[in-house]
């Protein structure tokens, strides 16, 4: 193909899904692996926090490269705070609110990806197969609303590190309109 750029030459193109055995992916006419549909990510990248991991970044390298599509792990967990002050000079958000870590939309070039990692995780398809959720959102923002220090003249962003309404709010109902 003429147009096709000489960096191009690796990227993964959608298949139809074909009746497989197991869990193995079928490769297609040009050899490149199936495409992982509804997701952003193709491939877990390395954490750069954990020194001992193994990934599998090139997958050109890599003769028997398998990456099943596993359904999304909701990973609940019970936090100490919710709201986080914002001392950024480049943010006009002054405090900001995230009931969930991690995004299922997994929209490619969402700047979250990165914090994923802090948990020991992924950027990649684990920011968006492992949602962290905290369940107890609700009531830590209520008592932060309530505490005597608080005077209430300061927005709060919600959610401005993933999206609180993705899929796992239909079954936690986090975000404040649920309140």
């Amino acid at each position: 193909m003429l147009n096709q750029l000489p960096q191009d030459h690796y990227k993964i193109t959608p298949q139809k899904h074909e009746s497989t055995e197991g869990s193995h992916q079928r490769e297609g006419a040009e050899g490149s692996q199936q495409y992982l549909q509804g997701r952003g990510a193709q491939f877990n990248t390395k954490n750069r926090f954990l020194k001992d991991e193994r990934t599998k970044e090139h997958v050109e390298a890599i003769d028997d490269w398998q990456e099943s599509n596993v359904a999304t792990q909701y990973i609940e967990q019970e936090v100490k705070s919710i709201v986080n002050k914002v001392e950024s000079p480049d943010l006009s958000m002054m405090y900001s609110m995230n009931p969930y870590a991690g995004c299922e939309h997994g929209c490619i070039y969402c700047y979250a990806r990165n914090v994923h990692e802090y948990w020991g995780y992924s950027a990649g398809l684990d920011f968006e197969r492992k949602i962290i959720v905290k369940v107890n959102a609700p009531e830590i923002f209520r008592k932060f609303l309530m505490h005597p220090k608080w005077d209430g003249t300061n927005p709060i962003m919600l959610s401005g590190n993933t999206d609180c309404y993705q899929p796992a709010e239909q079954k936690y109902r986090l975000s404040p309109l649920a309140f």
